[in-house]
């Protein structure tokens, strides 16, 4: 157990500094922490941290040098800094958000809509672990504490992870958006991932609830919560998407909320961000933004990684690199569906962390990709092989500059190419290739 005076000491040495958990990133006037990682102990860095300027180091170990401060646990410290940071905020309210897809896109607009009533903290980036959270929370304490909103990401990789989150932040408004298929192989089974998802209403502040009713195990799970529940869908839902289109590059989007609402949003959004804008939109009304739609005229969204659309000489060419899931794709197929194009070619690579699932994740990866003209097969990783049980690729390989080439001669203008794996996969470099190629024909 962590005393307490060791947690207000590391907070005192830790103030306006840069902390590093990475002694490879450690640069001159540092705080490097040893944490203990499933397959690195960060203590056993420790003379490597010193020996590029750390002014100081935490570690589990002890060390025969001023500048490491020996502490009983490193990970633990950090937790308990984080809750200790939080205890001490002014938040009024505390967002915790978590999914299989689109918890960094909903924290995004919720912050957004929010900022219209007051300052708001954000978990920075993708910061949405055990360690990644407390990080953000100790590195931007001075934001947190003049903040009035708090909005949380949370991620799972396995069983355990949000509520070990759930503890540090303990949210009032929990907003669980979906729970697909992404990260299953680190579970038992689906509904071992449901019930880690599910884990998130366990806060003892929990006053209200956002899910996405679109998923019936949401649906009746939201029954028994006793507190103030909205949902967002389709149907019979709180917020509904009526439709949506896309003109001159902007998105169209009717949704229903107690009333018609029509919005135009700038640049091309996913029915997936669509999804997200709708839970974000129930957050902002729960914490109390009158109308969150007036707002939404001048947003656009702060990615370049997640159904980025171009258009290069006629080609329309989006791009989604964050991560995939049979439920992303999905979301993706709805979306160019609704974008005009001659033909529609899917580059499709691997999704990861399937586990037992992965042969029938990637052969029905081969049904969705049947609703393409022509698919590419990126084999990087030799999982998505299992795609072709489902549909007949125009071309299969391991090779960046091959597939880059097959493109550059196959594709013409008035064609739309998409290009999706998981990030792991680096299929950006096929992408990359082929705008080279496009740019200087």
């Amino acid at each position: 157990m962590i005393s307490k005076s060791s947690v207000e000491e590391f907070l005192l040495q830790t103030e306006d500094r840069n902390i590093v958990i990475d002694s490879r990133k450690v640069s001159a006037g540092d705080v490097f922490i040893g944490l203990k990682g499933e397959k690195v102990d960060g203590n056993d860095f420790v003379g490597e941290a010193l020996s590029k300027g750390a002014s100081l180091v935490f570690s589990d170990k002890a060390f025969d040098d001023q500048r490491v401060l020996r502490v009983d646990n490193t990970n633990e410290i950090l937790i308990e800094a984080a809750k200790s940071i939080l205890s001490k905020s002014k938040l009024s309210n505390r967002i915790g958000i978590t999914g299989s897809n689109g918890k960094t896109t909903t924290k995004e607009i919720s912050s957004f809509f929010l900022s219209k009533l007051g300052r708001v903290f954000k978990t920075a980036g993708n910061l949405n672990t055990e360690i990644g959270l407390p990080l953000s929370l100790l590195e931007n304490r001075r934001e947190l504490f003049s903040a009035q909103y708090g909005v949380f990401e949370f991620g799972t990789s396995t069983k355990g992870d949000i509520e070990k989150l759930v503890g540090i932040v303990q949210p009032d408004i929990a907003v669980l958006l979906n729970v697909g298929s992404a990260h299953v192989g680190n579970f038992k089974d689906i509904d071992e991932l449901l019930q880690e998802k599910l884990s998130i209403f366990k806060s003892k502040r929990l006053s209200r609830a956002v899910l996405g009713g679109c998923d019936e195990r949401l649906r009746e799970f939201s029954k028994g919560l006793p507190v103030e529940v909205l949902l967002f869908g389709k149907e019979d839902v709180d917020f509904s998407i009526v439709d949506f289109a896309y003109d001159k590059g902007d998105t169209m989007l009717h949704f229903f909320c107690d009333g018609d609402r029509f919005v135009r949003l700038k640049g091309i959004w996913s029915y997936g961000q669509l999804m997200d804008l709708g839970a974000a939109y129930l957050v902002a009304r729960l914490v109390g933004v009158e109308e969150p739609s007036v707002f939404l005229n001048d947003y656009k969204l702060p990615f370049s990684d997640r159904f980025t659309v171009s258009i290069l000489k006629g080609i329309t060419v989006i791009s989604d690199f964050y991560n995939s899931s049979l439920e992303s794709w999905e979301s993706a197929i709805l979306s160019i569906e609704k974008l005009k194009s001659s033909r529609k070619i899917a580059v499709a690579g691997s999704i990861l962390e399937q586990g037992r699932e992965e042969k029938r994740t990637h052969e029905r990866l081969g049904e969705l990709l049947s609703k393409f003209d022509e698919t590419v097969l990126f084999t990087r990783d030799m999982a998505i092989n299992a795609a072709s049980k489902n549909v007949k690729p125009a071309l299969v390989s391991d090779s960046e500059e091959e597939i880059a080439a097959w493109l550059q001669r196959n594709v013409r203008s008035g064609d739309l190419v998409f290009f999706k794996a998981s990030r792991a996969i680096a299929l950006e470099g096929v992408y990359k290739s082929f705008m080279e190629l496009i740019e200087s024909a």
